[in-house]
């Protein structure tokens, strides 16, 4: 009898630790295709990534969730699946959300007019001002340019945003082309934020995050502050394939357009957002979203120009739009619902098959889009796929072949550079002659210094830069911090700056290329 009630005390004891060992330390993980998990880390390290967090969700359980390599090179703090990193575009989706959930509380329409929500609001032109709907917000086709200079480089506020929008002037026709926008999602998040009568990040946090147990996501990039276990991003100064090691950058502050981009997030807790998405808005038997607004985010709203940038992408996908949020396309026959998120040093990319029941969040600290190298891995891996593609292969052969997509320069192109570049050339004037304020009415002003007998460019204390003489009046920047270094598809400081010049002589007009095109800030006037 004794016995007996020793060996049954034993067992209960077993179970009590094997269940104390399941409670701290998260769900056992259940099986996934044999190799996948090798794979996942193989890429990682060919990639020479940091970092890197996956979840993978299967019939409304996350499988899998598993942490890659370190949060900072150089410190032994290793990445799990609680690590935070930056999901940024993927923010977009969430926004949405708690649009959606007024309009289950049948307090907004996706066709209100914007202006009569936020009446300060303003287009450029004038027809764009009076008939942008909450839709054309969250689709991308309200026309204008990227315009993200305004708040990437320069500490602003949402509500200066909003209010400088007016004077950027359209790229394309209002609804006429897909043209990718943060600054149309700002808007989104403050028409959900004047509804709700709270600030976008509090009903963030309220309405979206509680009920998904998202406790140690943030809205804001200020949050961060506040969180322990976080990834630091890092950056090549010459490009993803170069030789040189990743350095670590700043973290960007997205909170200027927090609603488009500035969440920070973990695998696991993003998973639950995949999952709400992946049952049609309900969590865990709760309904936080009505199955009509996830069909609507989930629904082709924007036609987007597809060309596969190599054979094995067309073989596998035909057409790609935009949905709510979400990017919607097909991947060998089935419908594919994802969405990725790129800020300085951090890369995520989101999504499921609807068909198949199976999610995916992929996130790493070295900004690299292997992202969707990793999550086409674990799509074929379930999909058991007889003709299997070595995605990191194909898209490394890609960026080889163009550069640019890489964030650095081509050899070619910077060829082109310094065969046009004219030796021997002099300044029109001397560096004081360039010494100023230059304003454009959307970017805001830069200034331009002489320290130390060099010419420096700057714009308030986040983005400062030596200019070096390249010929005539043109100047090549290099600015100091690498995250502004190696910002947008250039890199390696591959920027310039020319000045042109009145009938005095004197240095009036700065051009800068922003979004791809030549842009001119005038000289003000000192003030006698």
């Amino acid at each position: 009898m004794i016995k007996y009630i020793n060996i049954r005390n034993i067992f209960k004891n077993t179970i009590l630790i094997l269940t104390l060992f399941t409670f701290i330390h998260g769900m056992p993980q259940e099986s996934i295709p044999e190799g996948l998990e090798q794979r996942i880390e193989q890429i990682r390290k060919d990639w020479d990534i940091p970092g890197m967090s996956v979840a993978i969700i299967k019939d409304d359980k996350v499988i899998y969730a598993k942490g890659f390599g370190v949060r900072e090179l150089g410190k032994p703090g290793k990445v799990n699946k609680k690590t935070l990193f930056a999901v940024a575009s993927t923010t977009k989706a969430m926004t949405v959300a708690t649009l959606g959930m007024l309009v289950d509380e049948e307090k907004l329409s996706w066709d209100d007019w914007v202006v009569d929500i936020l009446p300060g609001f303003r287009m450029y032109d004038a027809y764009a001002t009076a008939e942008m709907r909450v839709r054309d917000l969250l689709t991308h086709k309200s026309g204008l340019s990227r315009g993200d200079g305004v708040w990437l480089e320069f500490p602003i506020t949402q509500k200066k945003v909003l209010h400088q929008i007016r004077y950027l002037k359209p790229a394309y026709s209002f609804r006429s082309k897909y043209h990718y926008s943060n600054l149309m999602y700002l808007t989104a998040g403050l028409v959900s934020a004047e509804v709700h009568g709270d600030s976008w990040d509090k009903v963030m946090y309220k309405r979206l995050f509680k009920p998904l147990r998202m406790n140690r996501s943030v809205p804001m990039s200020r949050d961060i502050k506040k969180r322990s276990n976080i990834a630091t991003p890092h950056a090549k100064e010459n490009g993803l394939l170069s030789e040189e090691n990743f350095k670590t950058i700043k973290h960007r502050d997205a909170d200027a357009i927090a609603p488009a981009g500035a969440v920070y997030s973990n695998a696991l807790e993003m998973a639950n957002w995949v999952r709400l998405n992946m049952n049609k808005g309900e969590f865990e038997g709760k309904r936080i979203l009505s199955e009509a607004v996830i069909n609507e985010m989930h629904k082709p709203q924007m036609h987007l120009d597809f060309s596969p940038r190599f054979p094995e992408e067309a073989k596998v996908t035909n057409f790609k739009t935009y949905g709510l949020g979400w990017s919607i396309d097909d991947y060998r026959g089935y419908k594919r619902v994802s969405h990725g998120g790129y800020l300085d040093g951090f890369s995520t990319w989101i999504g499921f098959l609807p068909a198949n029941n199976l999610g995916w969040v992929v996130m790493n600290n070295g900004g690299a889009r292997i992202t969707t190298v990793v999550g086409a891995e674990i799509i074929d891996a379930f999909l058991g796929v007889k003709d299997r593609v070595d995605w990191s292969v194909a898209e490394m052969k890609y960026v080889k072949a163009n550069p640019s997509s890489g964030y650095q320069i081509s050899d070619s192109l910077m060829a082109d550079l310094v065969s046009s570049r004219v030796e021997g050339t002099h300044l029109r004037l001397k560096d004081s002659g360039y010494i100023g304020n230059y304003t454009h009415e959307f970017y805001g002003k830069l200034k331009i210094e002489e320290k130390d007998g060099k010419l420096i460019i700057s714009r308030g204390e986040n983005l400062v830069g030596t200019l070096n003489h390249w010929h005539y009046d043109t100047f090549r920047v290099r600015w100091d911090l690498l995250a502004d270094r190696v910002k947008g598809c250039c890199g390696g400081g591959n920027e310039f700056i020319t000045f042109n010049f009145n009938s005095k002589n004197e240095a009036h007009i700065m051009e800068r290329v922003m979004d791809g095109r030549p842009t001119y800030f005038t000289k003000l006037k000192k003030e006698k």
